[in-house]
């Protein structure tokens, strides 16, 4: 069956509008969402916290931090890492075997069961403090690494978090080891789909790549995906040739307010970077690790979206408890007295979620 071929303007209104889905409060929310991406960049707040403001009522910086215990909740690693439902880090990992552990392994295990919490520098000061090669080139402590290990593979789950650092707990696995690894894929392609909303089959592929170890031929992974396609869990859109999979349910509106968002680097309706760009005609790049001198928009230059376009960027900072933004533009707005309304309606709504005082805040533009 040839897929439903659809104008590129009325594509964009429909991605945009199904991307911000409301809930009324955060456990909602992560039941909603079933998994947001973290980043621990502040700047002027952490990934997560930007990207839950658009879609959480009231939501205040270091609100899911703060109330990550009370919440039905894991942290861990899907296509990036994040927080997520207890259902999807089921679907992560089966029942893990103790007994192919390393001996240090095993004895910080047994360390973290017998004292029920861990920080970190607690096993410092039992396990002493060498150091290791972490995954970026530089040094961590021995200790740390191994629990990081013993979280990816799902011996521990992290409890709680300390001023940012993470706390760990030994996980729980209740449920019988799944048989059916295909099934878990399958499930875990859907969550990604409900995450980015419409994207190309590859692209779901691809950042499902750390998954390989529950399908390992990538033949099987795509007849997989085609299956969704055939089950009417996935429907296919054609946009100026390229195929997009999408959630029928998800594609019920083309409502877009005249609102301005400034989006993080990482919210799903940017992050596909090729959806970007045919979305939207540019480049977006994030610039936190280029250098400075070759830096075209800024450290962590955020998406600017007016109605159903992204126009431009935003740098925000908090200088003296006092937010600064300076806007830059790829394309001039339209309607620019309910743009300009719009965007200072947008920078006391970020002021809000910061915890500053209303109303203290500066715009400039470049």
């Amino acid at each position: 069956m040839s897929p439903l071929k659809i104008q590129l303007q009325a594509f964009r209104r429909r991605v945009v509008a199904g991307s911000f889905p409301q809930y009324s409060d955060l456990a909602a929310g992560l039941r909603g969402l079933r998994f947001v991406q973290a980043d621990p960049i502040r700047s002027p707040a952490r990934a997560q916290d930007l990207m839950l403001r658009h879609r959480v009522d009231a939501y205040v910086s270091g609100d899911l931090e703060e109330t990550y215990p009370q919440l039905d909740a894991e942290e861990g690693y899907l296509f990036a890492y994040g927080f997520m439902q207890p259902k999807v880090w089921q679907d992560l990992h089966t029942k893990p075997p103790v007994g192919k552990l390393k001996a240090l392994e095993r004895q910080v295990l047994a360390f973290v069961k017998k004292h029920g919490e861990v920080h970190p520098r607690a096993l410092a000061e039992s396990f002493g403090s060498r150091s290791v090669t972490n995954y970026w080139g530089g040094q961590s402590q021995a200790t740390k690494r191994v629990l990081e290990d013993l979280h990816d593979e799902g011996h521990l789950r992290i409890s709680r978090r300390q001023k940012g650092v993470r706390i760990y707990a030994a996980a729980e696995h209740s449920r019988p080891k799944e048989a059916n690894p295909e099934a878990r894929y399958a499930r875990l392609a859907m969550t990604t789909a409900q995450v980015f909303g419409p994207t190309t089959k590859s692209f779901l592929l691809s950042e499902l790549k750390s998954l390989t170890h529950l399908v390992p031929k990538r033949k099987e992974r795509e007849g997989i995906v085609d299956q969704l396609v055939a089950s009417g869990q996935l429907a296919e859109v054609e946009v100026d040739g390229l195929r997009y999979l999408l959630q029928p349910d998800h594609w019920q509106s083309d409502a877009v307010p005249d609102r301005v968002r400034i989006l993080a680097p990482f919210d799903p309706l940017v992050r596909n970077r090729q959806r970007f760009e045919q979305l939207w005609g540019w480049s977006y790049r994030f610039e936190a690790y280029v250098p400075a001198s070759k830096r075209e928009r800024g450290y962590y230059a955020m998406p600017l979206l007016w109605r159903e376009k992204v126009i431009g960027w935003a740098n925000a900072k908090v200088v003296d408890e006092r937010l600064q933004v300076e806007i830059g533009y790829v394309s001039e707005p339209t309607s620019s007295l309910k743009f300009r309304r719009a965007l200072e309606a947008e920078i006391e709504a970020m002021t809000n979620f910061l915890g500053l005082q209303s109303g203290v805040w500066a715009l400039n533009f470049r």
